[in-house]
């Protein structure tokens, strides 16, 4: 971040962007310029389902393992899920995988469901082709554990094959 000139500040939260000024008002008031602002929203489930009465808390409360909701044959799956595990798309995909299970075995009654396994892999890009990874599992243990593999040239093709595997997996592509 220092090699580019790039502020980090922890613990603070984007409380509001003025575009015009091209300005980051952060929490507490204080305000960052910027030339390129680029954020995550805050995950939260829509209002749609908080109308619903489904969420506590502001999350959609599930059996981590199976992601069934406390209404029966519900499920949920994704940003909205109170699983345990971060909202990124590669633990949506695993919540999917473990759902689709689920409802195969119910629905041909045979067989046993595979549960949610909580494990997900996620890359770093670092520039100059160089891709980092982390392994990260919550489930397993009494604890989460990960494993972070250096950033290289060599995980470049990693990352690609994950990318081209669930285009071809989701869209045919």
């Amino acid at each position: 971040f220092v090699e580019r000139n790039i502020g980090f500040i922890p613990g603070r939260r984007v409380a509001s962007i003025d575009n015009a000024r091209k300005v980051a008002i952060l929490d507490d008031g204080v305000e960052m310029q910027f030339d390129l602002f680029l954020g995550v929203p805050r995950h939260r489930v829509p209002d749609v389902v908080i109308a619903s009465g489904m969420a506590e808390n502001g999350w959609i409360t599930v059996n981590p393992r199976t992601l069934e909701t406390n209404y029966a044959g519900v499920y949920a799956v994704g940003d909205g899920a109170n699983t345990g595990t971060p909202k990124a798309g590669v633990f949506a995909e695993g919540a999917a995988r473990a759902v689709a299970s689920d409802l195969i075995v119910k629905l041909t009654n045979s067989g046993t469901a595979k549960q949610y396994d909580g494990f997900g892999t996620c890359y770093i890009e670092f520039g100059g082709g160089r891709i980092g990874k982390v392994e990260v599992d919550f489930f397993s243990g009494p604890k989460p554990t990960g494993t972070y593999h250096e950033a290289s040239l060599a995980l470049r093709a990693d990352k690609e094959h994950f990318g081209s595997s669930r285009r071809a997996r989701w869209f045919g592509m």
